[in-house]
């Protein structure tokens, strides 16, 4: 069973305070982007607890500090992204978030599949490792992919622009998040190699 922490839900109601708040100034004043902005990040700070529910419904251990790290994350990219324009003042944000969110999505995978896949006898422990280096990978660029799906639909459904400067940056935030998940996964691989290297075989 998958705990909600008292701390993580004091968090999330704080950022959530923080984003109403904020909308209610939009709406007072007339700024219709920055009140689907803040219906937006309302709806999301709430995802991660979802996915932790339906996480217990399926027997599935998330990994600890998920709904932290979610809320967190989601707070920093919303919030402070959109919001409050980090994206245009700091030119390095978004390549920062893509790269961190393909550093956790690995993680978040390795965990998962540790947790709840099992080796058969007749796959070697390198050759399984690596399988779950690979997954892993390809997970992270999934959910990449995703994000930029995301924020296009959001672009089209809300009044908002959370897609800057089109088909480069879309491009530039999927090589980000594909690089420090390539650069984890392969490392997360060669460690364990390394420190299995007197048994280790392919």
């Amino acid at each position: 069973m998958n705990k909600t922490g008292k701390f993580t839900v004091v968090i999330a109601l704080i950022f959530e305070m923080t984003v109403l708040i904020n909308g209610i100034s939009a709406l007072w004043g007339k700024q219709w982007e920055d009140l689907g902005l803040s219906a937006l990040a309302m709806a999301l700070l709430i995802l991660p607890f979802l996915l932790n529910y339906l996480a217990n419904r399926a027997e599935l251990k998330l990994p600890p500090g998920f709904l932290l790290t979610g809320v967190v994350f989601i707070f920093l990219a919303q919030y402070f992204g959109e919001i409050r324009k980090f994206y245009q003042m700091l030119w390095w944000w978004d390549i920062f978030l893509h790269g961190a969110f393909g550093v956790l999505s690995v993680l978040f995978a390795l965990y998962i599949m540790q947790s709840n896949f099992k080796k058969v006898s007749q796959l070697s422990d390198s050759r399984f490792t690596l399988f779950l280096a690979i997954l892993s990978l390809c997970f992270s660029i999934a959910c990449s992919a995703l994000w930029e799906m995301f924020e296009f639909t959001g672009d089209i459904l809300l009044p908002v622009k959370m897609v800057k400067g089109g088909l480069e940056d879309t491009m530039s935030d999927l090589l980000s998040g594909s690089l420090t998940a390539l650069i984890t996964a392969a490392g997360y691989y060669f460690i364990w190699r390394f420190l299995h290297r007197e048994k280790t075989k392919i």
